[in-house]
């Protein structure tokens, strides 16, 4: 097995235009996983001094509690390029479920984010179990 094929994609925010102050949130079970990188794809915006709010949580059920290593500090907009905030999680010492939610604040921004479960008890050995809908390996 080739380490990087050991993993699975799980996509949390399909590619979206969140409304202006609109939240776009999504959950992950980090069950059999040992390590999760959580990627949340901005496009680029009209006016760089536009506020953005991302936070991931964790949690065992329907509560969520947000703690301080996992506070992300957000750059401004950037109307030229598109931006990829990560959180690169050790799944060991955190709760069963992520949580990860993001909200456009004073303008609409096209937004997606997955999640790159990696360090499995089992590793996938089919598409479906990577969490793709086809691949090749070559």
């Amino acid at each position: 097995m080739i380490h990087s094929q050991n993993h699975k994609i799980v996509s949390l925010v399909t590619p979206q235009s969140v409304a202006t102050n609109a939240t776009a949130t999504a959950t992950v079970s980090l069950a059999g996983w040992d390590y999760a990188e959580v990627l949340l794809h901005l496009a680029t915006q009209t006016a760089s001094n536009v506020d953005t709010t991302m936070t991931v949580t964790e949690g065992d059920g329907t509560t969520y509690a947000t703690h301080a290593d996992l506070a992300m500090t957000t750059a401004a907009p950037d109307t030229s390029n598109a931006q990829v905030y990560g959180w690169l999680l050790d799944a060991r010492k955190r709760k069963k479920n992520l949580k990860i939610t993001y909200t456009s604040v004073g303008a609409a921004r096209i937004a997606s984010a997955v999640v790159v479960l990696s360090r499995g008890e089992q590793a996938p050995t089919t598409a479906a179990g990577r969490g793709l809908t086809a691949q090749v390996v070559a």
